[in-house]
């Protein structure tokens, strides 16, 4: 089993990060069916919302998540009262199927444990069967759903 270890972001670790994951995530809602202008914009307007103060948004979790030596990926929690929820989780695409996102989010779990968080939610787009396939055989369970329809 791939094990890993979060290491905390450092606040100059934070900006390079962010520009990814936000162009990554704009990349997701463009999959989803927005034009990739119109996903752009969503994806700026949603990042400056979730995260008004940066780095130092209250009660949002940065890490880098480590195997030895090597970054294979990050995680981006917010935490609200017993439960965590993870905006982002990634594994670098020249390591992935190689069980780190299973492994970046057992470690996600335990620190929930260890912070005596009970609850742990996220957010999956549909077309990424992969993710929601492992996040299944992990225990999660849907909790809703979203539909759209072009016009």
């Amino acid at each position: 089993m791939t094990d890993v270890r979060l290491e905390p972001m450092t606040e100059d670790q934070y900006k390079p990060w962010r520009a990814e994951a936000e162009a990554h995530y704009a990349q997701s809602v463009a999959a989803s069916g927005q034009s990739a202008q119109d996903a752009a914009r969503n994806a700026a307007d949603t990042y400056a919302q979730l995260l008004p103060d940066e780095f130092a948004t209250p009660d949002h979790h940065f890490w880098y998540a480590y195997d030895g030596d090597r970054r294979v990926g990050f995680l981006w929690v917010k935490v609200t009262r017993n439960t965590a929820f993870v905006y982002n989780i990634a594994v670098e695409p020249d390591v992935r199927r190689q069980g780190y996102g299973r492994a970046i989010m057992l470690a996600a779990e335990r620190w929930c444990h260890d912070n005596a968080l009970t609850r742990i939610g996220l957010h999956v787009f549909a077309h990424n069967t992969g993710a929601r396939a492992l996040y299944q055989q992990l225990g999660f369970t849907e909790t809703s759903h979203s539909m759209a329809k072009d016009l």
